[in-house]
């Protein structure tokens, strides 16, 4: 069961493919988790509006240990509501054995999406 999860987690960062002579990066051939996707595209909309920087976005993705400070920020100059960092979310991100491998899986998931 470990093993399966530790797989999973590298997959996401590591599961390039080729299709048609094309790179597909791994989000597209092992789905981030639904409410891991969910938080990634909330801050994408945001960025491709023109209201975020990559490090305001790599702040709400990552840095989610203040929720006070991550909201304020985010109403400093953001179109939309704030999402609160769910538990869910909090927990999975923060694994005590995968925490580095699945923040550098946001971050990919985020940087190609």
């Amino acid at each position: 069961m470990e093993k399966d999860r530790v797989g999973e987690s590298y997959s996401w960062v590591y599961g390039w493919k080729v299709k048609d002579g094309k790179c597909v990066p791994p989000a597209k051939n092992h789905p981030l988790p639904e409410f891991v996707q969910k938080r990634i595209d909330w801050v994408s909309n945001e960025i491709q509006n023109g209201m975020l920087t990559f490090r305001g976005a790599f702040k709400m993705l990552l840095d989610i240990d203040d929720e006070e400070d991550l909201k304020e920020d985010w109403e400093l100059g953001a179109a939309s509501d704030y999402m609160p960092v769910s538990d869910k979310y909090r927990e999975w991100l923060q694994d005590p054995i995968l925490h580095d491998i699945r923040r550098v899986a946001v971050m990919v998931g985020f940087i190609y999406a």
